[in-house]
């Protein structure tokens, strides 16, 4: 399993654009990946993609060719102050669920 965090800052204003962007879904299917999970999280000031699956980075790079998620870029780049950048996972905790967390 594998996972790649892209961060992008977002201009001064753009959190409403960039939510919208957002709640209208990926510019792809998920399910027609090989991605298990992809987030979007945002703040006042940036935008997180999360995308994890067997080989993300391969799907992911795959994803940057289609031309749809191109288009989508676009709209992307208006909202975008900055180049994005890819994080490294430093730390990662995980504790197994028991019975008792799911009740």
């Amino acid at each position: 399993m594998s996972t790649v965090v892209v961060i992008a800052p977002l201009k001064y204003g753009a959190y409403a654009q960039a939510k919208a962007l957002v709640d209208t879904g990926p510019p792809f299917d998920p399910e027609r990946t090989p991605l298990l999970r992809h987030e979007v999280w945002l703040s006042g000031n940036e935008v997180v993609f999360v995308f994890e699956g067997g080989n993300a980075r391969a799907a992911v790079q795959e994803l940057i060719g289609d031309t749809t998620v191109w288009h989508a870029a676009l709209a992307w780049r208006k909202l975008v102050a900055g180049r994005p950048r890819v994080a490294e996972l430093a730390y990662a905790w995980r504790r197994e669920p028991t019975l008792a967390d799911t009740a």
